[in-house]
């Protein structure tokens, strides 16, 4: 069995996010790469018949061109949704930090586990932390990136959540607008979360406005296809 992709320049997400340690991080860049992702699972869950969960939905499976445009690839773990069905059961599949609490304990898989998992990147992309941050481990057992996400929004302490230089140049109600939308997506109870769709308003609705990429207008299809 082989895959064949498209070549895309620009590395998966996960290189992406690690490099960017160095530079400071382009709030505009970081919005659109969250935006295509969104768009992607939005069209998977929406626009397709039967619908389509991907299941694996994480850093090293958004890949990006040369102008940084994210695809969300690897369907390898995709399952289909008849029309009527609301979920799938099916065995636990996915990547540890990335699966939602509910498809964990049940094996019950719906489109909110992908929203959940949209979530964790969207917290990853905003910090500089990993889901299972090995800097989380002083809070105890099981604390991941959705825990201190949503401990320092509590706490009133959401700068904190943020990569070096992102609260210096980006707008903070938007920033923490954000972080709230991740939190969101991982909340414990599936029923609260956002569809990918609302995800999709939302963002749009706070996008910063274009300063630099005026060929951008031209959307890409932020799906990657499996030739």
């Amino acid at each position: 069995m082989f895959l064949i992709y498209n070549f895309l320049p620009g590395g998966n997400l996960e290189r992406f996010i690690q490099a960017r340690r160095n530079t400071a991080a382009d709030w505009w860049r970081l919005h659109r790469i969250a935006l295509d992702v969104a768009q992607a699972l939005t069209y998977l869950h929406d626009d397709c018949s039967p619908r389509i969960l991907h299941r694996d939905v994480k850093p090293s499976n958004i890949l990006l061109d040369k102008e940084l445009n994210a695809y969300l690839s690897d369907f390898g773990l995709a399952r289909l949704l008849g029309s009527s069905e609301t979920h799938a059961t099916t065995g636990v599949a996915g990547t540890f930090g990335y699966v939602a609490p509910e498809y964990a304990m049940t094996c019950r898989v719906s489109d909110k586990a992908d929203v959940y998992s949209y979530g964790v990147v969207l917290l990853e992309l905003l910090s500089d932390k990993k889901a299972l941050d090995p800097s989380f481990s002083q809070y105890g057992n099981g604390f991941n990136i959705v825990a201190w996400g949503s401990m320092l929004l509590q706490r009133g302490k959401a700068r904190e959540f943020f990569a070096d230089g992102l609260w210096d140049t980006a707008p903070h109600d938007d920033l923490v607008e954000t972080l709230h939308l991740g939190v969101m997506c991982t909340l414990d109870s599936m029923s609260i979360r956002p569809t990918m769709k609302q995800v999709v308003q939302r963002s749009s609705s706070s996008a910063p406005p274009n300063h630099h990429h005026h060929h951008h207008h031209r959307r890409h299809h932020p799906v990657c296809p499996s030739l």
